[in-house]
């Protein structure tokens, strides 16, 4: 009967420990998944001052030279942004310009991108700019056919190591004018990345 009692006063023992040994590790487990989900949410970005701006200067034929679209990225304040951190599109119909800084912006600093327009002989590009600079686009202004229809553009600004969309906004604009869509034979106008400067 004693060997009997003593074999049976093992189990509740061996029960104990197993369920602390399962507590143990189920903490383990939602404090591994936790931490993850804490990570994660550090890598997001942080950039409450960082702001985008789009402005139009319209035009009419044969006035191309006063066309151009202005895009200004300003750091407000807060943290430096590094250089790799941060991609801008500007969509009119399927044809897009995208804009990336080849240096940190540092709090209060601004760069800027270009679109203007240029016709078939190359003499509407505004005196202050060039089209060899690495944060203009020179598109082609002409008939209809070489630009979407639609009156307005979608500009947004990505946060590229999580993917987040920062800002995102569609534009209303005048409809005479944008982004070249088309391509004639003597013409080499494609989709463009350029730098802010």
């Amino acid at each position: 009967m004693n060997k009997s009692r003593d074999e049976r006063a093992v189990t509740p023992a061996v029960g104990i420990v197993l369920m602390v040994a399962i507590t143990v590790v189920l903490a383990g487990v939602i404090g591994v998944f936790a931490f993850g989900i804490v990570d994660d949410l550090g890598e997001k970005p942080t950039f409450a001052a960082l702001e985008l701006t789009f402005e139009e200067e319209p035009a009419s034929k044969p006035d191309y030279a006063e066309f151009r679209w202005e895009l200004e990225l300003t750091n407000k304040g807060g943290e430096t942004v590094d250089a790799d951190e941060i991609v801008v599109h500007l969509d009119h119909g399927d044809q897009r310009v995208t804009g990336t800084l080849n240096r940190s912006l540092r709090p209060g600093e601004t760069v800027e991108l270009t679109v203007v327009h240029n016709n078939q002989a190359g003499d509407t590009i505004p005196s202050d700019l060039n089209c060899t600079d690495v944060n203009v686009a020179c598109r082609l202004a002409g008939d209809e056919d070489n630009y979407p229809d639609d009156d307005q553009v979608r500009l947004q600004m990505i946060h590229e190591p999580s993917e987040s969309i920062l800002y995102r906004e569609t534009i209303g604009i005048s409809g005479e004018y944008g982004i070249f869509n088309g391509n004639p034979s003597d013409i080499d106008i494609t989709d463009e990345t350029l730098t802010f400067a």
